[in-house]
Parts: C-alpha cells; structure tokens; sequence
C-alpha cells in the first residue's frame, strides 16, 4: 500500500514538471508516424513528406542519444553508490545513521499511528510529529519488502543517487539548453565532495534528499523571479517535497529565494511592475504551499500547542564555521571525513576569475553565489550576531555547503560552455572530467576506510549492532520529547515506573504502534510509567479507555487499582490531524487536474505531426 502511494505520489510530481513525457511521447510517434505512412501514399507530395520524415529521424536520433546519455548516467550513478556502499549487511559510518533507521523501522507502521513504540528506546517519541518522512518512504518500502534495514538503506541510497543524477541533469538542460551542458552539471553535482559527505559519513540522509529537489526548486523559483514566468504551481509543489523532507534545508531555500528577490529588484528597470509580479506570484506560492504541507505543519504545530518541545542541540555558530585554512586545506584533500567543499567547490572559487571579464551579468550573479556562500560557512561571517536568534536552529554553517556546490556545479559548467566550441572536443572533456570524477571518489573512499575508524563517534551497524543502535545507543535519542520529560530521564533510562512515590523497574511488552506496561499495586493509587504523552495518546488500563488526564511531566500518569494492572499506550491521529491530511490530497488531487487539463491539449499541439489538410494547404500555397 505504501509503495503504490509513494509511486503515484512521485509519478504525479515529475509528470507534471515533464520529467516524465510518456504520454506526449506516445502522442507524438503514433500520431507522426501514423500520418506520414497515410502520407507517403501520395506521390504529389513527396517533397514535403522527404523534409518531415529528415525531421521524424533527426527527432528520433535526439531521443536515442538522450536515451543513451541516460543510461550512462545510470550506470555512473551506480558506480558511485557501490564505491562506497560495497558491503550491504555492514556499514561504517558516523553522525546520524542510527536515528534515521530508527525512522525507516519506525514508520513501517505510519498508517496505524504516528509513533512507533519499538523504536528510540521504546519512549513513544513523536518523532513524526516533527520530522518530515515522505520522501524516506520507498525506503520503508525496501524494509517491508527484504525485512533488512541495511540492505533497505543501502538500496534506498542507491535509489537516491540515480534520482539526483536524472534530475539534476533535466535541470541542467533546461538552464543551459544544451545536452553536453546538463550532462556535466549533473555528474558536478552528484559527485560533489560535500554531497557525499552528507550521505557517506555523515548519514544526514534527509539533508542528501534535499540536495536531490534543490535544483527544481531553485529553476522554478529563478524562472518566476528573473523571467516572469508563471510557475507558482511547480514552485509550490516542489517546495512542498522540500518541505516534506528536511525543513531547515527549507529555510535555507527560502532565504536565498528571498535574496534572489532583492538581486531582480535590484536590477530591475521597470520595478513596479516587477515588484507587483513577484509578490503577486510568490504569495500564491506561499498559500498554495501551506495548503500542500498541511498534513506536516500543522500537527507539529498543534502538539507545540499543547506542550512545550525538547528540540535538538543548540551549539556556538560562530565556532562551528570553518576557518580559511581548514576550508581551503580540507578542499585539497578532498577528504569526507571533513565537511568540505571539495576540489569542486576550490574549482569554482578560482577557475572563474580567469574569464571574469567575459562573464554575462547571469554568470556573475551565479559566481557571486558560490564565494557569498562559501564566505557563510567560514569564521569571516559574524555568526554571533545570530546566536540568540531563530537562525541558531542552524548548528552548523558548513550546512550551507549545500546550496554552495549547486552554485558551483553551475559556475564550471558555464566556464566549460564558454571555452568549449566544438562538440567532439567538449565531449572528450567531460569524458576526461567524469573519469577525474571516478578517480577521485575511489580515493576517497580508500581515505575514509583508514580514516574512519579513528574518528570520534564512528560506529558499525551490522546485523549483531543494530537492535542496540536503533533503541537505546543512538544519536538524538530525546528530541522531540516532552520537555517536563527529559527531567525524569534518570528513570526513563531504566525504564522505570513511579507507583506511588517510589521508581521501580517496569514490565513492558513493545509493538509497532502499542506499548503495554504490567504494574502491581497494593491499592489505588497514581502509577507513571516511562511514555511520552503527546496530544492524540490514548491510555486504557486493564481493558477500559481512560477518559480524564493522563499526562504528568510529560509522561503517561493514571489511576491503578489495587493488585496487577495492564496499561496500554497508543496514539492516534487527532481529527483535525486527519483533516490536515485530506486537505493535503485534495490539494495535491486539484493541483494535478488542473495541471493535466491545461497541459493536455498542448501536448497534442506539440506533437507536430503533419496531417493531410495541412500538406493540401502547403501544396495551395505553392
């Protein structure tokens, strides 16, 4: 069931942005070929059937080699992933890999709640509350279908980087309309050192989906800000999978959208006009958006309602960003275990300054961006006039290193379009760059074998290791808990229940989406067992549905009789959750009708097939 949802869902998406074209594919080669056969039966007009049927083949020949370049990219795509992902029962790695199988074995059981009781130490965290996870899905899929979390990872990354190759390199044809162009682009940026960072030894597997939809967002929102287009609907809907999948990369998204916004004014010659069409449209985008994300915004905001949250670490900005010298010297080495820009983003820095005189306006825009982004994640910015603000959600500035290789896998592209002329000699550059490419992920990856084992932090999950990793040792084992919560953490820790006034070890028994606690009482009394309590939790003990309060500190209290007790635990969606959810789909079902029924004739159109009246009026023209 998940599987067929997450397939339509993503179908949808990608039909409606064209990166599916089956049915105008379809259209356009029966109904071509279908009319120049009918055609070729009249001699009288057998010239201009000999000019369509050149332009059928030159047509059919740019569909084979875009096939073609395809599959190559496939087949890099999968080079890259089983480079450094050759073992897929064991895994060495550091950061967050242990809390986001935790999240993959967890919503295994989305559809019956939200919260999963056999994960995160068997607390009942409300982890989806707060977390996007629909973008993770087909990795639930792999789960249900193999019963193996690492090997459903490890197809899950694999998946990942074959999306991020094809939909980087759709983008890239479509800004730089050239095929070679795209081609470049989307190895720069799949292969990108701070991507792969990211996905290999950071395991921040949720900032890596982000890098994959970055690009289509970015087009769209460059396409409505600089070239006035109307694009608020495929604007909306891929910030909707931004936001359904990592939300500060969202707000890094909406902040450089906001600077892009002040270039064009900027720049603008007709500024009221250009003022009222940009706010008109991104207003549109930002109602049609919320409505799309409902389902994720608001029960996260209704449970921050109802209690207060324990969010993640805070740390010092200004000490996380890197130094000049760690920057450019980790660059260098291209090494993994750093967060680094790689050699991809030095390139970027130094290459186009040799050719800045050449540069158009747009490419020193782009050129900005890559230094004004590689500057953010350095100690030159003054971080610490933004640690007692909302931007120290941040924690890290080297995050931005995101945004910083698209700039840069943009840049040397431009500067390869700029000193590459002839075709033969273009491709036998990017042939050279992709073998460089390969070359230097394979070294890498040899670095990171001998390195990682000395880094602090590292672990191994395999199948022995992994019960351990993804219940009580994991990373961000309490956030998104009840704040009044973490205070008992002592207690919780040993899974202890408070009969009384007194803290004894609990008897517990975890499913997917219930927890039952056995407790014995020598009377009536208030008994607190070790659950988190969110808005939406429901409580029955010994079989009857507790009606009045059951949340104490942030945890399940109630009443007990004397002699043993059966306490259940579950948590439903709340009805205004579930309405959230309807609003959603009918959001995303109106968005694809409409989609549909105003691209639908176009496509027709857009066949280009000849038929006989428009030979006859060719031929009366003559």
């Amino acid at each position: 069931m998940i599987s067929i949802i997450w397939f339509l869902f993503f179908f949808i998406f990608f039909s409606y942005l064209k990166v599916i074209k089956i049915d105008s594919f379809l259209v356009y080669h029966t109904s071509a070929m279908k009319n120049l056969t009918q055609n070729l039966l009249k001699k009288d007009n057998s010239s201009i059937l000999k000019i369509e049927l050149k332009k059928e083949n030159n047509k059919s020949m740019k569909i084979s080699k875009k096939a073609f370049l395809l599959v190559v990219l496939i087949l890099l795509s999968t080079l890259y992933s089983v480079n450094f992902m050759r073992n897929a029962q064991e895994i060495y790695t550091t950061g967050d890999l242990s809390f986001h199988l935790s999240r993959i074995k967890g919503l295994s059981s989305i559809f019956e709640g939200p919260i999963n009781y056999t994960t995160f130490n068997n607390y009942g965290d409300g982890l989806n509350y707060f977390y996007p996870f629909l973008t993770i899905i087909p990795a639930v899929v792999f789960y249900g279908i193999s019963n193996n979390l690492i090997l459903s990872y490890v197809l899950y990354i694999w998946l990942l980087n074959i999306c991020t190759i094809l939909i980087s390199f759709y983008y890239g044809e479509k800004f730089f309309k050239k095929i070679d162009a795209a081609f470049l682009f989307s190895c720069l940026y799949t292969f990108a050192t701070y991507r792969t960072v990211d996905i290999y030894y950071r395991s921040a597997i949720a900032e890596a989906i982000a890098l994959t939809i970055i690009p289509a967002v970015l087009y769209y929102a460059y396409g409505l800000i600089f070239n006035r287009e109307k694009k608020v609907i495929a604007l909306s809907v891929s910030i909707s999978l931004l936001v359904y999948t990592h939300v500060l990369t969202t707000l890094l998204c909406s902040a450089l959208i906001a600077c892009m916004i002040i270039v064009r004014l900027f720049l603008s010659k007709q500024i009221k006009n250009d003022i009222k069409f940009v706010v008109v449209n991104l207003v549109k985008a930002v109602f049609l958006t919320c409505a799309l994300t409902s389902y994720f915004w608001y029960p996260m905001l209704q449970q921050m309602n109802y209690q207060e949250i324990h969010s993640p670490f805070k740390t010092d900005l200004q000490l996380e960003a890197l130094s000049i010298s760690d920057s450019i010297i980790q660059a260098l080495n291209n090494d993994i275990t750093t967060y680094t820009m790689g050699l991809l983003g030095l390139v970027a820095l130094i290459f186009p300054l040799f050719i800045l005189k050449e540069m158009e306006k747009k490419e020193k825009i782009i050129y900005v961006g890559v230094v004004s982004t590689w500057v953010c994640v350095t100690n030159l910015f003054p971080w610490f006039l933004f640690q007692k603000t909302p931007i120290s959600l941040l924690q890290f500035p080297w995050r931005i290193l995101g945004i910083q290789i698209f700039f840069s896998s943009m840049i040397i592209t431009l500067v390869f379009m700029k000193k590459t002329m002839n075709k033969k000699y273009s491709w036998l550059i990017i042939g050279a760059t992709v073998v460089f490419l390969l070359v230097t992920s394979i070294a890498a990856k040899e670095n990171y074998a001998k390195v990682i084992q000395s880094k602090h932090g590292h672990i191994v999950i395999n199948e022995e290791t992994l019960p351990r990793y993804t219940t009580s040792d994991m990373g961000g084992l309490y956030d998104y808990a009840p704040t009044e919560a973490i205070k008992e953490r002592p207690h919780l820790e040993k899974h202890e229940v408070k009969v009384g006034e007194s803290w004894e070890k609990g008897k517990y028994k975890a499913a997917d989406n219930n927890i039952t606690y056995t407790v014995a009482s020598n009377k009536k009394q208030k008994v607190t067992v070790p659950v988190y309590a969110y808005l939406g939790t429901q409580v029955k003990v010994n079989g009857k549905v507790v009606n009045d309060s059951y949340k104490k500190h942030g945890l399940v209290n109630v009443d007990v009789n004397a002699g043993e007790n059966k306490i259940e635990i579950t948590t439903k969606y709340t009805p205004t959750a579930l309405m959230a959810l309807w609003i959603s789909i009918l959001t995303y079902c109106l968005v694809v009708y409409s989609s549909f029924k105003r691209f639908a004739p176009n496509k027709l159109k857009d066949s280009r097939y000849v038929t006989k009246k428009e030979i006859n009026k060719k031929n009366e023209n003559k």
